[in-house]
C-alpha cells in the first residue's frame, strides 16, 4: 500500500474551501469577450486549477498533448489535452476548446469524439478501474468517464440519424461551468474521487 504525505491532508481542505481568488481572477481574465475564438488562453487557468486540487506535492503530474488533425484548418482546431498521471499511468484527462465554438453542432459532435477516442488511446495504460475526464469549452464542462471492465464510455454515444438531423453531442452536456459552485462541486468530487482511488492502489 502506497503512502501518501500530508500534501493529501491539505488537498482534502481544498477541496471544501472556495476557490482562492488567483484562480478566478485568472480563469475570469480568459473567459474575457476578446477571447472567445482563442483557447490557448484557457491553458494556464486549467492547468494551475489541476495542480491547486491534486497538490503540487503529490505524486500527480500534468501531461501537455497538443495535437494537430489533418483536417485542422484554424487554430481552435487544435485538440489541447492534459492528461492528469499518477506514477506514469493516466487517471484523468481534459480537453479543451475555444468557448465560441460552442455553438457550432460540428465542433460538439467533434470534441465529443475526440474525448472518446482518447479514452481508446489510453486503455492500455489504465491501473485504476476507470478513468474520467472533462471535455471543457472555455469555462463550460461536461463529464465523461471509461470503465476499464466493461469498456463502457458514459454518456453514451448518441448515433447518426441518417433520415432526421438530429444530435449527437447536445449543448445540454455542458450543463456545468467551472466558475459557479455546482461546476466546481462536480470537478472537486470527481477529483477527490480520482484520489481516493489512487490511494487504495
Amino acid at each position: 500500500m502506497p503512502q501518501f504525505d500530508h500534501s493529501h491532508q491539505l488537498v482534502s481542505l481544498k477541496m471544501a474551501a472556495p476557490l482562492p481568488q488567483f484562480l478566478v481572477r485568472s480563469f475570469t481574465i480568459a473567459n474575457r469577450a476578446q477571447n472567445t475564438t482563442d483557447q490557448s488562453v484557457f491553458y494556464g487557468p486549467y492547468i494551475r486549477l489541476l495542480y491547486y486540487l491534486f497538490g503540487f506535492e503529490s505524486n500527480f503530474e500534468i501531461q501537455q498533448q497538443f495535437d494537430d488533425p489533418s483536417t485542422a484548418r484554424e487554430p481552435t482546431d487544435v485538440v489541447a489535452t492534459f492528461t492528469v498521471e499518477h506514477n506514469q499511468h493516466p487517471v484523468m484527462f481534459i480537453q479543451i476548446k475555444a468557448p465560441r465554438t460552442f455553438i457550432n453542432n460540428s465542433k460538439r459532435k467533434e470534441a465529443d469524439k475526440q474525448i472518446r477516442e482518447q479514452f481508446r488511446s489510453l486503455r492500455h495504460r489504465l491501473v485504476t478501474p476507470h478513468i474520467p475526464a472533462v471535455s471543457a469549452f472555455g469555462t463550460r464542462l461536461a463529464f465523461y468517464d471509461y470503465v476499464a471492465a466493461t469498456r463502457l464510455v458514459t454518456p453514451l454515444a448518441i448515433p447518426v440519424d441518417h433520415v432526421h438531423l438530429n444530435e449527437v453531442a447536445p449543448a445540454e452536456r455542458w450543463n456545468y461551468d467551472i466558475l459557479e459552485d455546482a461546476g466546481l462541486a462536480r470537478l472537486r468530487q470527481e477529483i477527490q474521487n480520482v484520489i481516493d482511488m489512487c490511494q487504495r492502489l
